[in-house]
């Protein structure tokens, strides 16, 4: 049977976006989303992690006016400021990884992102901080693809529920080989299909059925409806995850509609063109932060240590100041 569900007329954005909220790879340059960590930054990181080291505290408990770091929130209006109106991306580069260990980078990168705005949980089970590291599975209908070294194609993070506005990802250890990383601004192919597909553009904002990969209440359905672009007010937001969407229509007893399948693969294809994204490889101490709403990104299959102690290990924090803090929103 036929998917029935899509509205026949959703407002749709009609003008380009310009810059920078729309940007190819030739309007980036490294100095737009990396960003040095001052050193006044670090001196204030030490003292800080000296305080918690003889005065534990839950992470989630942290005050942050409890704490020196002035310089440090300067530092973070500025990240803000790059992902609200620069190109929605920013690297810091980086934290002392080799003075410090584990648990204090990450008590410290809470703290970071909670300048940004308010953690919430990123998983049905309420997590806050999720970690990022192969388990050895395959992706599969109840097994998200950042729990395995394969390659993740184009995507924004959780479009299939109530995704964070901002999403960050502190490096704690990389892999061996690969891992590679891109970013495509989906406000470009927002652009792209304006210009020449308007068809494909109007049916990105028609919705999708979308695989929740388990990530629900028991007796909810087990797919969400969502388009790829919707105007809120003025701005226009975007969720980007094709991969979720043919089992998503599977879930349902229902067929995609093949102007859907062509908006999403043309979208992916645009993304792909070397013109239209920047690569770039994150090393230990650094943070990404992302604006979600704007930017789609790729991680290459790595592979990994084989000691355990050696092995790639991110962690990764949902950033959103609207709605409840847990899963759900």
């Amino acid at each position: 049977m036929n998917d029935l569900s899509r509205p026949t007329s959703p407002a749709m954005h009609q003008q380009p976006i310009p810059k920078p909220y729309a940007w190819r790879r030739d309007d980036v340059s490294e100095s737009d989303w990396r960003v040095p960590v001052p050193e006044r930054a670090i001196a204030e990181i030490d003292e800080v992690i000296a305080i918690l080291r003889a005065n534990p505290m839950d992470i989630r408990a942290l005050c942050l006016d409890d704490y020196p770091l002035d310089a440090c929130r300067m530092l973070m209006n500025e990240v803000r400021k790059r992902l609200d109106h620069g190109v929605g991306m920013a690297v810091l580069d980086r934290l002392p990884v080799e003075r410090h260990d584990k648990e204090s980078l990450t008590a410290i990168y809470w703290m970071l992102s909670s300048m940004i705005s308010r953690p919430v949980a990123q998983s049905y089970d309420g997590r806050l901080l999720y970690d990022v590291r192969d388990t050895g599975k395959k992706t599969d209908t109840r097994v998200r693809a950042d729990l395995t070294n394969q390659e993740i194609s184009w995507h924004s993070d959780y479009g299939f529920n109530y995704p964070p506005p901002y999403l960050g990802l502190l490096v704690l250890r990389t892999a061996r080989s690969g891992g590679v990383s891109k970013a495509a601004c989906m406000m470009n192919v927002h652009n792209e299909l304006l210009e020449k597909r308007p068809e494909l553009l109007r049916r990105l904002y028609e919705p999708f059925h979308w695989n929740r990969q388990g990530e629900q209440p028991e007796g909810d359905p087990l797919t969400n409806l969502h388009p790829i672009f919707e105007l809120r007010g003025e701005q226009v937001c975007s969720r980007f995850n094709p991969a979720l969407v043919p089992k998503g229509y599977e879930l349902v007893g229902l067929q995609p509609d093949a102007l859907g399948l062509e908006a999403l693969r043309e979208a992916a294809r645009i993304m792909s063109e070397e013109q239209n994204h920047i690569t770039f490889v994150l090393n230990a101490g650094e943070i990404q932060y992302v604006n979600n709403f704007r930017l789609a990104h790729l991680r290459t299959d790595y592979q990994d240590y084989d000691e355990p102690d050696r092995k790639r290990h991110l962690v990764r924090i949902f950033l959103r100041d609207f709605g409840r803090r847990s899963y759900m929103g």
